[in-house]
């Protein structure tokens, strides 16, 4: 398995080193019979072996080139910090190649910025993407082809993943870990990086295929529920606030999100639930208030069966990893 981190000038560091590890760690996790069978490689491409300046005045050593005759199950782009254009134009042969790569059925991951690779190559023409929010008028403008979906933090499409931050990033390669490696992989190592990303091991991405616009009436939803998470609110209030029929709302609500509004809200529940236990010091009972449940014992139930911990065992996890970090 060849997974590949394309490197350039004032690149983000973070989005070649967590990703990384996050897939090392992964691989090491399987059995010895399966690593020596399917052996994990990962590698940094530039367009020559001269270090790279990247971010901070740290430098990046490639690994291999452009030129070299190199097949990648992934490519990964990080984001550049600034204008992203730059790198771009003194890489020209990189256009080329990444196309052939995509020809051959090589997954691409773009974050942020790096979107822009993607974007110059064609690949994205007449297909959803996202990018960093800061970009977006200058994206639009100059690729007027692409469908830039400014409510999505991942799109997919025909192998081709676009997000718009590191975070981002980090939910689609855990959901690769979970689809590659298995579940119980997946989520050991949700475990172990669970104070850096979100728990999305499940298909984080914005409808699948990403052939379709985003529904501003599901985004109206989705934030109705994020703004009275602490508050008992059921799908016909929800509907009702979207102007929709029950029906209709729940329908439209499960053919672009993927999962029912009741499961959407559970979930995003749970999520914020890390982000109090791990961040503020509350109790478990004060947090089950917070995002909505007023039976702690049955919030307790629930956390459980999302993170496979409790919620006192979580805490105890995140606090320690952040206190030794």
């Amino acid at each position: 398995m060849n997974i590949g981190f394309l490197i350039y000038d004032r690149a983000l560091v973070t989005g070649v080193s967590l990703s990384a590890e996050m897939f090392s760690s992964a691989s090491c996790l399987r059995s010895r019979c399966e690593q020596r069978k399917n052996p994990l490689h990962i590698q940094l491409i530039a367009h020559s072996l001269t270090p790279i300046r990247a971010t901070a005045g740290l430098h990046l050593y490639p690994d291999t080139t452009y030129n070299q005759n190199c097949d990648f199950d992934v490519l990964i782009f990080p984001p550049m910090w600034g204008n992203p254009l730059k790198p771009i134009r003194n890489n020209p042969q990189l256009k080329i190649w990444l196309q052939n790569q995509h020809k051959k059925g090589t997954q691409l991951i773009a974050t942020g910025t790096g979107v822009v690779w993607l974007a110059e190559t064609g690949l994205l023409d007449n297909q959803v993407a996202t990018t960093h929010w800061y970009y977006y008028d200058q994206f639009e403008k100059r690729y007027p082809k692409v469908k830039l979906n400014q409510e999505a933090t991942i799109t997919s499409t025909d192998g081709i993943y676009c997000t718009s931050s590191i975070n981002s990033q980090s939910e689609i390669v855990l959901y690769l870990i979970k689809k590659w490696f298995g579940k119980a992989i997946a989520q050991t190592i949700e475990k172990h990086y669970t104070h850096e990303i979100s728990y999305k091991i499940e298909e984080p991405f914005y409808q699948i295929g990403g052939h379709l616009q985003f529904d501003e009436s599901i985004a109206l939803a989705q934030d109705l529920m994020k703004r009275n998470l602490s508050k008992p609110i059921t799908s016909q209030f929800i509907a009702n606030h979207c102007h929709l029929p029950l029906k209709t709302f729940n329908r439209k609500f499960l053919k672009q999100m993927g999962e029912s509004p009741h499961k959407y809200l559970q979930r995003i529940r749970m999520e914020s639930a890390k982000i109090l236990l791990r961040d503020i010091g509350l109790s478990v009972q004060e947090v089950s208030r917070q995002v909505g449940y007023r039976d702690a014992h049955y919030f307790s139930s629930l956390f459980l069966k999302y993170f496979q911990l409790t919620p006192t065992e979580y805490r105890c996890i995140a606090k320690t990893k952040i206190y030794n970090s």
